[in-house]
């Protein structure tokens, strides 16, 4: 097959492959807290969805050394352990709304020992985020259901300059005042992956 054929197919053919086949696969300490937010989902057919991987936003706060981190989207604490785990230093605040969810968040947050270091706010994004202070956070991740504007200008007062944003579910088709924020170079360096962005703030 000529080169050219072969370049053009080749981004095709490891996107295939990394769909159904991991080059590398990395422990879970919080696996059962993902097993626990798959039965209560099936259970109770429910918004309650973990993160595909804690890896990911744990590399993060860990790589940046996190003191601060703010999450929209607790669920049942998975991604909020998986930080404070990766970042020991840290403090982590993270918002859900569902009252039913707050209560097994907590269950599965003392449950692990990490109750001194987790707060869950409960409430909706854009009513919790504005009592938090401006500049103060190293991370924010947002794994809510579908970002809005405000949301994302929120977290956005929320980081220090050089804080990173972890925007998970744009794939839910958020709208273009979404879009437009992450993708302005004026504020952000942004690289997008899959359904996540990840955006550290500039300005």
């Amino acid at each position: 097959m000529p080169s050219t054929l072969v370049n053009r197919f080749r981004p095709v053919a490891v996107a295939a492959i990394a769909a159904v086949r991991r080059p590398l696969e990395v422990a879970d300490p919080f696996a059962d807290v993902q097993a626990a937010t798959r039965r209560h989902r099936r259970a109770h057919h429910c918004g309650a969805f973990a993160y595909g991987e804690g890896s990911l936003p744990a590399a993060i706060v860990a790589a940046v050394g996190a003191r601060r981190i703010v999450e929209v989207g607790t669920a049942l604490g998975y991604t909020a352990l998986a930080m404070a785990h990766a970042a020991p230093g840290a403090r982590v605040e993270t918002i859900e709304m569902d009252p039913g969810h707050v209560r097994l968040a907590r269950e599965q947050i003392s449950a692990h020992r990490m109750d001194d270091r987790i707060d869950v706010l409960p409430g909706t994004a854009e009513a919790v985020l504005k009592t938090l202070e401006g500049g103060s956070y190293d991370v924010a991740f947002f794994d809510g259901f579908t970002p809005t504007g405000e949301v994302v200008r929120e977290l956005h007062r929320l980081l220090r300059i050089g804080g990173t944003l972890i925007a998970g579910n744009l794939i839910l088709g958020p709208d273009r005042s979404v879009t437009s924020h992450l993708g302005d170079t004026s504020r952000w360096r942004t690289h997008s992956f899959g359904e996540t962005a990840l955006c550290v703030r500039l300005a």
